[in-house]
């Protein structure tokens, strides 16, 4: 085979110079594409973030609301229990019937809870509001103050943590910030169904 001549080569050459340019303006144009639907998709999906906890914030403070009229003239976790039980996980409804139970066959002791779970304390303030919501995973977390004499404490007294089921909200826990160490109702019952296992 005869060897190509130079002339080929530089050919070849010329026209790689040529495409070259075409490349990279391709690619810029790619990478622009790219970097536009980047700035795209988090701005569509902030949108239902945000519709997700305004609708969990008007649920808490519609159900705060509710639950503190009732506790007037009964006992509104029992009533909310029996009558909005839908409002809460399987699990917490489970956990509180078997605590109201408990209760029931031991009056003379205190072999359940002590407290109103949903407010966490035993007397009523003024007023419940929920003002700040923050998701975690597929959880939301909400703030809820007690408000006395038209002034809002300045540490949520309870902080509910919700899942979204369906086109519901739906309680999955509620934690108390103010116990000497952070605790919550589902790991406080557990611990009053253990003791109460072993004491027989």
């Amino acid at each position: 085979m005869q060897p190509r001549s130079l002339g080929t080569i530089q050919g070849k050459k010329v026209r790689m110079k040529r495409l070259i340019p075409t490349l990279l303006i391709g690619a810029v144009a790619v990478q622009m594409l790219l970097a536009q639907s980047a700035l795209l998709v988090p701005a569509a999906a902030q949108t239902p973030r945000s519709q997700d906890a305004k609708s969990c914030l008007k649920f808490v403070n519609d159900f705060y609301a509710g639950y503190l009229a009732s506790g007037k003239n009964a006992d509104p976790l029992r009533l909310a229990l029996k009558e909005k039980g839908s409002n809460f996980s399987k699990e917490l409804v489970q956990r509180l019937n078997e605590d109201y139970r408990a209760a029931a066959k031991s009056p003379d002791e205190i072999v359940g809870l002590d407290f109103d779970p949903v407010l966490n304390g035993q007397d009523f303030a003024d007023k419940y509001v929920a003002t700040k919501v923050t998701k975690k995973g597929n959880r939301y977390l909400v703030e809820v103050f007690a408000v006395y004499g038209g002034k809002r404490d300045s540490k949520p007294a309870v902080i509910p943590e919700l899942q979204r089921s369906g086109s519901r909200w739906v309680f999955m826990n509620f934690h108390y910030p103010d116990h000497p160490k952070p605790d919550n109702l589902l790991n406080i019952l557990k611990r009053l169904k253990a003791d109460r296992d072993k004491g027989g």
